[in-house]
């Protein structure tokens, strides 16, 4: 009876493997899609991140224009000052009018290098000695941005520095005083568009330009790059966890090259794909492909694998008792399951009818058989009795025992066709019972019973082929028939054979006939021909196997050791 051999879980079944494969191959299709989703991702953040650079930029605008028109009027204003300096009330005077030209200036004065205000369109005369912008410039004499707290407008301004130099001697700066203002953000309907904050930024890293509220400021600015680190020759952006520990998105461009920068704080999410589009971008490949999977596990299972386990149930009824059973099939089962199917009830039909047949004929076969075994015993049990007659009315001794060791030898083969004939598989006889049998009747026909002679056996069951059988128990007779000649008396203790067969653990069989010598036990003239050792030697010739001779003080023994051949156990 075939047994059905599952894998693990039933991994190997039909549907599975179809399917599977079919997963794999449409996996890389799969794949490819999600990596083009996530490129097209990508790209539309790039593309974010350049839109909202160039909205920073256009939000600098006007505050860039406007630092570039005070920078210019500090250079102006250098220029003008070394030829008022010999009038300070007048410089002074110029200055206030320089101021009222330009209404974002609210400060413009001369500082030498001791740190006094020589003019000024407010409070000439007065030291700034200790301020930070003198300090910048005694330290790094050149053009500077710097936003403080002014001095003397006390004020939160952005203060444009520019070196005054007359006949290549540096004099000292002019100052020109900024107020710091939120940024003018273009208009737009795209709120995305639209930043959280905006500031300006000197090199050194200082505030410029901002909304009012400065801690607010401070808490979104990035906690992990000071603002020294940000100016870069090109705009660029990136992701980072601001101060008070939320996530931002910063843009930063020039305002200045080298001098002024503007930095834009946005939402974590103003460049990043809505997590519910780019999830659907991404999982929409994978649901079709499992989609697809579960189509063609359907498919498969319905217009194929329920019609072969329909098949396979046919099969195992008949391997298990060989019963047919009649195809069913629906309307829907496809029409090469439906030929297999009838193929398959053809078949086992004719292998039905072939089986009886067959079976008939091994019948008549084993009758046939068995009544030649039958004849050929009766014709040996014949020859055998024409013998003994012979043997009755011959008076030459010698002619006595030769007869009398052939007629043995014609029993022994009518014993093994006996036993042939009585066995019930043919193909198959049981050495232990056809040894015993042949053993007892060669006993039986000497004289071992009168001189008291001591027969041991212990006999395995060993199951053989016939063309093993006959020339083992052919050497069976001829060496119990030897043993029979030689035995002796020993100087101790009856006479004895001893006839030994073991099934080894290697798988061999051995065969061992032992007899004690001594004193003959009979005075009858025996004839050494020679003929029973060739005879030993050509079975085991047959049974290809190892045959040897031990004559020691007191027992002769013949060993014999072969490989029975193998053969299917019948159920």
């Amino acid at each position: 009876m075939l047994s059905g051999v599952r894998g693990i879980e039933g991994l190997d079944r039909l549907d599975i493997r179809l399917v599977a494969l079919l997963g794999l191959a449409l996996l890389p299709i799969g794949l490819i899609a999600m990596v083009q989703t996530y490129r097209v991702i990508s790209e539309a953040d790039r593309n974010a991140e350049a839109a909202l650079t160039g909205v920073t930029l256009a939000a600098a605008t006007h505050e860039r224009e406007s630092l570039l028109r005070v920078r210019g009027a500090a250079q102006m204003a250098s220029r003008v000052v070394p030829s008022l300096l010999d009038d300070e009330p007048e410089c002074s005077a110029e200055l206030a009018e320089f101021v009222n030209a330009y209404q974002s200036i609210a400060f413009a004065g001369f500082v030498d290098l001791e740190g006094d205000v020589r003019c000024a369109s407010d409070g000439a005369g007065t030291s700034i000695t200790n301020s930070d912008v003198y300090q910048d410039f005694i330290e790094r004499p050149g053009p500077s941005v710097h936003a403080v707290v002014g001095q003397i407008s006390n004020r939160s301004v952005v203060v444009v520095v520019e070196p005054v130099v007359d006949d290549g001697t540096l004099l000292g700066y002019v100052a020109l005083s900024v107020p710091q203002q939120s940024l003018d953000l273009p208009s737009t309907n795209d709120i995305s568009l639209s930043p959280l904050r905006m500031v300006t930024f000197s090199v050194e890293g200082n505030i410029l330009s901002s909304p009012e509220n400065r801690e607010q400021i401070d808490a979104q600015l990035p906690a992990t790059r000071p603002l020294d680190t940000l100016p870069e020759p090109e705009p660029w952006s990136f992701h980072s966890r601001s101060v008070d520990g939320l996530e931002y998105f910063y843009t930063v461009a020039p305002l200045i090259p080298g001098e002024i920068y503007i930095l834009a704080i946005w939402p974590d999410n103003a460049i990043r794909t809505a997590g519910l589009t780019a999830a659907s971008a991404i999982l929409f490949p994978l649901l079709m492909w499992l989609v697809t999977i579960g189509v063609a596990y359907f498919a498969v299972h319905r217009l194929v694998v329920r019609h072969i386990r329909y098949l396979r149930l046919r099969i195992r009824a008949f391997t298990a008792n060989r019963r047919v059973l009649s195809p069913q099939y629906g309307t829907d089962t496809p029409s090469d399951l439906r030929e297999v199917i009838e193929a398959f009830h053809q078949m086992t039909e004719r292998i039905v009818r072939d089986e009886a047949d067959l079976e008939n004929s091994l019948h008549e076969k084993d009758v046939l058989l068995k009544e030649v075994h039958h004849r050929v015993k009766n014709n040996l049990q014949l020859i055998a009795s024409m013998m003994s007659m012979q043997l009755r009315k011959s008076e030459n001794p010698e002619i006595h025992f030769i007869l009398r060791r052939l007629q043995d030898r014609v029993l022994g083969l009518a014993t093994i066709h006996r036993n042939l004939y009585q066995a019930s598989v043919l193909s198959r006889v049981n050495s232990s019972q056809l040894i015993e049998e042949l053993v007892t009747q060669s006993v039986n026909n000497s004289d071992a019973h009168e001189n008291g002679v001591d027969l041991r056996m212990d006999v395995d069951e060993v199951a053989l082929y016939p063309d093993q059988a006959v020339p083992l128990s052919l050497l069976v007779t001829e060496t119990i028939t030897n043993a029979l000649k030689y035995v002796g008396r020993p100087k101790t203790g009856a006479p004895w054979i001893e006839l030994t067969l073991r099934a080894q653990e290697n798988g061999e069989v051995r065969l061992q006939v032992s007899n004690s010598i001594g004193e003959p036990l009979s005075k009858e003239v025996e004839v050494s021909t020679g003929l029973g050792t060739q005879l030993m030697n050509a079975f085991s010739m047959q049974l290809d196997a190892e045959n040897s001779i031990d004559k020691r003080d007191d027992m002769f023994i013949v060993t014999v050791v072969f490989q029975p051949s193998e053969f299917a156990e019948e159920p």
